[in-house]
């Protein structure tokens, strides 16, 4: 099967608005790190996803991005929340 990228990077065009998905366990406390991270910047924040069993929530980040860097940024810093589990 052909790679659809042909192992290349897509091409993004900023400034663009970009979809963050970030998994945890307690909503309030993800909720609190979006708002440590990016601050007073205009963002759509909601609840996407609870497990069955309620153990795991996923929200839903929309914000605008300038470029790359400020996109891997957002994304390195809420990885590395403890309260977070994953980011997609």
């Amino acid at each position: 099967m052909d790679n659809f990228l042909d192992g290349r990077k897509p091409e993004i065009s900023y400034p663009c608005v970009w979809t963050y998905r970030i998994i945890g366990w307690d909503e309030p406390r993800l909720r609190a790190v979006v708002t440590e991270v990016v601050g007073r910047c205009e963002h759509r924040l909601q609840l996407a996803r609870e497990s069955s069993g309620g153990k795991y929530r996923t929200l839903q980040l929309e914000l605008e991005v300038r470029d790359e860097a400020h996109r891997t940024e957002i994304f390195a810093r809420i990885s590395q929340h403890p309260d977070v589990r994953f980011v997609i």
